[in-house]
């Protein structure tokens, strides 16, 4: 049981010191973790905290539209590490490892500010005060949205069209396993309460793909490779070719999710050559296939069916260890 009570208590007290709150997500933060922080951002706000939301990268432009995204920091050395050091409380949003901090991690471990994480993937930390952890959750959105009710809160508009985008982006518009009743239950009270266009949305998360990622994604199919039969698929995109595409700020979920969808694949992974030297590998599975544990061998983390993996080293390196690792992860047929 998720102990929101504690977390009430936390927030009141660092209200009372007169201490700021600072929430933060993944690096290359995706519609769940957007999500959380600017609906956890304005739930706040209107509780009276002073709040800032602090992430390594800026905004990509697909989730630009929500209502509280241009409140959102990228971090900039000096300043940033200040509003850290000076927090009473840290929020980590959709991110058990702190290595996924990136270039926050220095500051939030000097930090002397509680330190509350609200995720629902497996991985649980103990560098964290508290763990607010429900893997069973579809999206990190349904935990923040549970906090936000039993807090007492008002779902506004703003706070409902985020919560939502959490739950379209980690629920794969709604296909992937973990999308129960008591998803599509919230989901209608989201809508009633948030008068939330979904057509909207969808154009805003779906459509209207930008010209690198339009790119990328014929370079992704033009690399395509097959292992084990055709079960699994992956495909690789350079550091040059990133560059070419100015795609470095992009989320490139659908591009692994569209090879996961080619027939008799069971499988798949992107492998994306960063800017900084670094391999950043976005698995996913369909049904029993546990890709989690591959990812978790690996030095990454996630869900069974949708990991991930930063990997120093090579491009070559790091597809090689990823191809052999999956030859334990597939079952035999």
């Amino acid at each position: 049981m998720i102990r929101w009570d504690e977390v009430g208590a936390k927030l009141d007290a660092a209200k009372a010191r007169g201490q700021a709150v600072v929430l933060a997500t993944h690096v290359n933060a995706d519609g769940d973790g957007l999500g959380c922080e600017i609906a956890l951002h304005h739930f706040l706000t209107a509780r009276g905290h002073r709040v800032y939301v602090i992430n390594n990268d800026p905004v990509p432009e697909r989730y630009r539209f929500l209502r509280g995204s241009e409140r959102i920091l990228t971090y900039d050395g000096e300043r940033s590490r200040n509003l850290i050091l000076e927090a009473g409380l840290f929020f980590v949003l959709d991110n058990s490892s702190p290595a996924r901090l990136a270039r926050l991690l220095p500051d939030v471990k000097e930090a002397q500010a509680f330190k509350i994480c609200i995720d629902h993937h497996a991985t649980v930390d103990p560098f964290w005060d508290l763990n607010c952890v429900d893997e069973e959750a579809s999206a990190s959105g349904h935990l923040v949205y549970e906090m936000i009710q039993t807090l007492g809160g008002a779902i506004t508009p703003e706070i409902a069209e985020a919560i939502y985008v959490s739950f379209v982006t980690d629920t794969g518009h709604f296909r992937f396993s973990k999308t129960t009743p008591e998803v599509h239950r919230i989901i209608a009270d989201l809508m009633e309460m948030g008068s939330i266009s979904a057509p909207r949305i969808y154009r805003a998360l779906f459509e209207g793909i930008p010209t690198g990622l339009h790119k990328m994604i014929g370079y992704a199919v033009a690399d395509t490779h097959f292992e084990q039969g055709g079960r699994f698929a992956y495909a690789r995109i350079t550091k040059r070719q990133l560059e070419e595409c100015d795609g470095a700020d992009e989320d490139t979920g659908d591009l692994v999710n569209m090879l996961l969808a080619v027939k008799g694949v069971e499988a798949s992974a992107l492998f994306r050559e960063l800017p900084e030297g670094r391999i950043k590998v976005s698995l996913r599975s369909l049904g029993d296939v546990d890709i989690h544990k591959l990812a978790e061998r690996l030095g990454g983390g996630g869900h069974k069916n949708a990991s991930g993996i930063l990997m120093p080293g090579s491009l070559e390196d790091a597809v090689r260890k990823v191809v052999e690792g999956m030859k334990d992860a597939l079952p035999p047929t």
